[in-house]
């Protein structure tokens, strides 16, 4: 019997740092751990482990490469592991880092792309992204820790990453992290204090911004991926998007030894409904019925004979997440092995 579906990880985070050649990415998933394989990581590397796990975080890969090594070659060793988060403390210093990890997030399509700013202040009527993509979020300013009891700046990635782990295991990759929520946990300032017009301007560029609350401390500001396109701007909605197609593309793979034909379509269709239902039920989805919230199909409407006499198997999915609300549509396909 096909078990269910189950929901992938949504928050092991891979990282990439920029000063010598390290040993094959493993999965780490403690602070020491990181110290005794990489004795000697750039600072920047280093700073954000620590912030990754005393953040939230918990697994990680890391991948190092020097300074004249192909980019490439790091997001080749993390393209071989099963990750969610995509960062690189140095990508200031590879002056196209933030198309690259783009990219390769676009190409995987199963994790999803930290991006900070080049330097720890910019001023905002020409800040921009660096690109724009349904896969990345950027974010602003750097924010100033204490490293052996001096205060050094630093970007604030390794922070966010711990941020999406924490609020992931608190209340779920459907929940957007910044907020109140979304404190930053051994920060001491920032590089830059935003105001709430400048902040607004950055965010409706797509810019997430870091700010400084009394009483409440300094918080992740804003949850905007940097696309363009108004179905995809909510970094929960794309984050949520790929834990469901990830988790139904793992889940559905006791079934490609099935024959092609009705039968197996609505066991396909079955096991889908009751992950989106159990996913539902859980708040992840808008609707007050399962069938406001998502649709599934899996029949001859949504394959040709070619497709079906190819093996190929292929659901449409509607979803409806909590922002914005509206159904947002997803294919799957499966293709079957030939006996």
């Amino acid at each position: 019997m096909q078990p269910a579906i189950q929901g992938l990880p949504t928050s092991v985070a891979g990282f990439i740092g920029v000063s010598h050649r390290g040993p094959a990415a493993s999965l780490l998933t403690s602070l020491a751990e990181f110290q005794h394989a990489y004795p000697n990581p750039s600072k920047f590397l280093a700073m954000a482990l620590q912030c990754f796990f005393s953040n939230g975080g918990t697994k990680c890969y890391v991948a190092t490469i020097a300074p004249d090594d192909p980019f490439t070659t790091a997001l080749n060793a993390l393209a071989a592991v099963k990750l969610q988060v995509l960062c690189c403390p140095d990508e200031a210093v590879v002056s196209n880092a933030a198309s690259l990890m783009a990219a390769h997030c676009e190409q995987m399509k199963d994790r999803f792309c930290i991006l900070q700013s080049p330097q720890p202040v910019i001023p905002s009527p020409p800040h921009q992204p660096p690109v724009h993509s349904a896969f990345v979020a950027y974010y602003y300013p750097w924010i100033s820790v204490l490293s052996n009891g001096v205060s050094v700046t630093i970007p604030p990635g390794g922070h966010v990453a711990g941020v999406y782990a924490r609020v992931d295991s608190e209340r779920g990759v459907h929940v957007a992290p910044a907020g109140a929520g979304a404190a930053l946990t051994g920060v001491t300032g920032l590089s830059a204090n935003i105001s709430d017009a400048e902040g607004e301007l950055l965010n409706d560029k797509g810019i997430n911004v870091i700010r400084s609350f009394p009483g409440q401390g300094i918080l992740v500001w804003g949850a905007h991926t940097t696309s363009q396109d108004q179905e995809w701007v909510f970094v929960p909605v794309r984050r949520f998007m790929i834990f469901v197609e990830q988790s139904l593309q793992s889940g559905l793979q006791g079934a490609v030894f099935a024959p092609n034909g009705p039968a197996l379509w609505m066991k396909v269709s079955g096991l889908i409904n009751d992950f989106l239902f159990i996913l539902w039920r859980q708040g992840m989805l808008s609707g007050t019925t399962p069938d406001k919230a998502f649709s599934v199909h899996c029949d001859q409407t949504t394959m040709t004979q070619a497709d079906i006499d190819a093996g190929r198997v292929i659901v449409q999915i509607g979803m409806a997440p909590l922002q914005p609300g509206e159904f947002i549509f997803l294919q799957i396909t499966i293709q079957l092995k030939r006996p």
